[in-house]
C-alpha cells in the first residue's frame, strides 16, 4: 500500500513504468471472505459521465452502492465529472425505475464544488412563458422559441415541461455564439461559448447559486471528426466572481476541491471506475481517503493481444499504480494477465459483478423458441455476429425467435444487415429495456458475441433469472461465469458457425435446456449479493483497518 501524502502534495508528474514479467498468467481465485460489518467510510465514485440510456457500468456502479447500503449501511456518492443538462432526467429515470436506492446520491462536480453564496432571483429570461414570446412575435419549433431578425435567428429558448432550458445566442450571421443553461429552478447553471466558424464550444462556465462564476474551463477544438474538445486551461473564482487562479491542463484542481468538500474529512473509499478520470485522482493525496480503481473492461489493446499490449489509458494507469492504493479486476483472468505483465500484487483485487437481490419475474413463462442479446449496439458487441449466427439456426428451428435489446451507434447498420439476410420476420432490434430481468425469464437462451469485456454483467443477470447463456469465449469473464456444458456454452472466439450450433442444440432439446437453466442455480454462491458485500466489505476492512464499523442508516 502506498503512503497518502499531506494535502497540498502532488504525485510526480512522470511514473516510472513498471518493470514487465514473463511469467506466464497464473489463475488464483481468492476464496469469498465472512460477511462482517465494514469499517465507517464513505463510499464516493468517481466517474466520466452518465448518459440517459446508461449501459451495464453504470448499472453495475447502482448495484454496488446498493449492496453496499443495504448488506452494511456503507454510504455511495457518485460523483460525475463532465458535464451534461441530462444528469437530472436520468436520476429521475434511476428513481422511477427503482435503481437509485437508499443510502446512494449521485451529484454533478459542480454542485459537490464548495459554494458559501446564497441563491438569487432567477434571472429574467427564466420568468417568460413561451405564450409570452409567441405574443411577442417568437416562433415556435418544437420545444423551442425562435427569434429571426433580417432572416436569421438571432436568439432560441428551449422548455421542457413549462420550464426554460436554455437559451442559445447568435450573432449578425445567424452563427451561435453563447448558450445559458438552466435548472427547473431558475438557476443558471452552465454558460458556453463558440468562436465563429469553430464547431464546440471554447469555453464552459459554471455558475454559483449566486449567478457568479465558479470555475470556468478553456477548450481547444477535437482532433477529427470523432474526437471531443480537449481540456486546456481552468480558471478558478472567489465566491465574489473574481479570478482566483488559471491552472493549464484540465479540470483536476476542481476535482480535489470537490472531493475535499464532499469528504469532509471523513475517512472515505474513493473507487475510480472510468479510465477517463484516472488523472484526476493520480495526484490525490488526503490522509482519510483510500484510492481503488475499478477495471471494468480489457486493459488490452485487441481480443488477441498478448499480455503487454496494452491500450493507452492502462499504460498510463498501469505507470501510476503506486498513486493508488487498490486496484479491482472483475475477473479473476484478467487480474491472472494483469500479473503476468507486472508481477504478483497484494494489492491486486478481484470483485465479479453481483446478481441481482433476487430472482424476478418468477410467474413469467419462458418461451422455448426465444432467444435474447442484450447490450450497446456497438462494435465491442459484435452484435452482427449473433444476427449471423441465428440466421443460421432458422435454417434448422425455423420457428425460433431472435430479440436484440439495447441502443446504440450500429442500430441503422444492423437492421440492414437483418434486412439483407431476410430474417426480418425472426430477428428484430427491440431498442431499450427498463426490465432485463422480465427478458431473461422469458427467454430459453442468452446469446452473447462480444470482441471483449471486462466482465459483462449481463451474464450474472441472465444466470439468476435462469437462462443459460451461449457465448464466444473471449477476454474477459465468459470462462469466470459461465461453467461449460452446466449453465450455458462457450465457443471459440468469432466461430459464428459454433455459436449456431450450440444454439440449436438447446433449442431443439427441451431436456437440456432444462438442465441448463437448472444449472444456473449455482449464481449465489460466488454471484450473489452476500458475497459481493463480502468482497467489498474485506477491502474496505484492508484498505481502513484502525476504524470502527459502520452504523446503519
Amino acid at each position: 500500500m502506498r503512503r497518502s501524502l499531506r494535502p497540498g502534495d502532488r504525485a510526480p508528474d512522470h511514473a516510472t513504468a513498471p518493470e514487465p514479467t514473463s511469467e506466464p498468467p497464473v489463475r488464483r481465485r481468492d476464496p469469498v471472505p465472512e460477511l462482517s460489518p465494514p469499517p465507517d467510510v464513505l463510499h464516493v465514485v468517481l466517474v466520466e459521465g452518465i448518459p440517459m440510456e446508461f449501459g451495464g457500468r453504470t448499472a453495475s456502479i447502482l448495484a454496488k452502492c446498493r449492496t453496499l447500503y443495504e448488506q452494511g449501511g456503507v454510504r455511495s456518492v457518485v460523483l460525475v465529472r463532465n458535464h451534461a443538462h441530462t444528469l437530472p432526467r436520468a436520476v429521475e429515470g434511476m428513481r422511477r425505475r427503482g435503481q437509485l436506492a437508499e443510502g446512494v446520491e449521485i451529484r454533478w462536480l459542480m454542485d459537490a464544488y464548495p459554494d458559501g453564496t446564497e441563491p438569487v432571483q432567477p434571472p429574467p429570461p427564466t420568468r417568460e412563458t413561451p405564450a409570452d414570446l409567441e405574443a411577442r412575435g417568437w416562433v415556435r419549433h418544437g420545444r423551442a422559441l425562435v427569434l429571426r431578425e433580417g432572416g436569421v435567428n438571432r436568439e432560441v429558448r428551449r422548455f421542457r415541461d413549462g420550464a426554460l432550458e436554455h437559451v442559445d445566442s447568435y450573432d449578425a450571421d445567424g452563427r451561435r455564439v453563447r448558450r445559458e443553461e438552466y435548472d427547473d429552478t431558475g438557476r443558471l447553471r452552465r454558460t458556453l461559448r463558440w468562436e465563429p466558424d469553430v464547431t464546440t464550444p471554447v469555453e464552459q462556465v459554471f455558475h454559483r447559486r449566486s449567478g457568479a462564476s465558479m470555475y470556468a474551463l478553456t477548450l481547444a477544438p477535437p482532433h477529427g471528426a470523432r474526437g471531443r474538445p480537449r481540456e486546456v486551461s481552468v480558471t478558478l473564482f472567489d465566491e465574489a466572481g473574481e479570478v482566483e487562479a488559471t491552472h493549464e491542463g484540465s479540470l483536476t484542481p476542481v476535482v480535489h476541491r470537490a472531493l475535499d468538500e464532499l469528504t469532509a474529512g471523513r475517512p472515505t473509499v474513493l473507487a475510480v471506475e472510468a479510465r477517463q478520470v484516472d488523472r484526476d485522482v493520480f495526484g490525490y493525496r488526503r490522509d482519510h481517503v483510500r484510492t481503488c480503481v475499478v477495471a471494468h473492461n480489457s486493459h488490452l489493446r485487441t481480443a488477441s493481444s498478448p499480455t503487454d499490449d496494452l491500450r493507452g489509458s492502462f499504460r498510463r494507469l498501469f505507470r501510476h499504480l503506486d498513486a493508488v492504493d487498490a486496484m479491482v479486476f472483475l475477473t479473476d483472468s484478467q487480474r491472472a494477465d494483469a500479473e503476468a505483465l507486472l508481477g504478483r500484487r497484494d494489492t491486486f483485487w478481484v470483485m465479479p459483478h453481483a446478481a441481482p437481490g433476487t430472482a424476478t419475474h418468477v410467474d413469467v413463462e419462458r418461451d422455448p423458441r426465444l432467444v435474447i442479446m442484450m447490450g450497446r449496439l456497438a462494435g465491442q458487441k459484435r452484435t452482427d455476429h449473433g444476427i449471423r449466427a441465428f440466421a443460421r439456426v432458422l435454417e434448422q428451428v425455423p420457428d425460433a425467435r431472435l430479440q436484440i435489446f439495447g441502443e446504440g451507434v450500429r442500430r441503422a447498420e444492423l437492421q440492414q444487415l437483418v434486412d439483407e439476410l431476410g430474417v426480418g420476420g425472426s430477428v428484430t432490434l427491440e431498442g431499450f429495456t427498463q426490465q432485463p430481468g422480465r427478458e431473461y425469464r422469458r427467454a430459453t437462451l442468452c446469446l452473447q458475441s462480444s470482441l471483449f469485456e471486462g466482465a459483462p454483467m449481463v451474464f450474472v443477470e441472465a444466470l439468476r433469472q435462469a437462462c443459460p447463456i451461449v457465448s464466444y469465449d473471449i477476454r474477459y469473464g465468459p470462462a469466470d461465469i459461465v461453467d461449460h456444458g452446466v449453465n450455458g456454452f462457450l465457443v471459440p472466439d468469432g466461430d459464428i458457425e459454433g455459436l449456431a450450433a450450440r444454439t440449436v442444440q438447446v433449442l431443439q432439446d427441451p431436456d437440456l435446456a432444462r438442465r441448463l437453466s437448472q444449472g444456473c442455480a449455482g449464481v449465489d454462491e460466488r454471484f450473489g449479493q452476500e458475497a459481493f458485500a463480502a468482497r467489498w466489505f474485506h477491502l474496505f476492512r484492508t484498505l481502513h483497518p484502525d476504524l470502527p464499523a459502520a452504523g446503519r442508516g
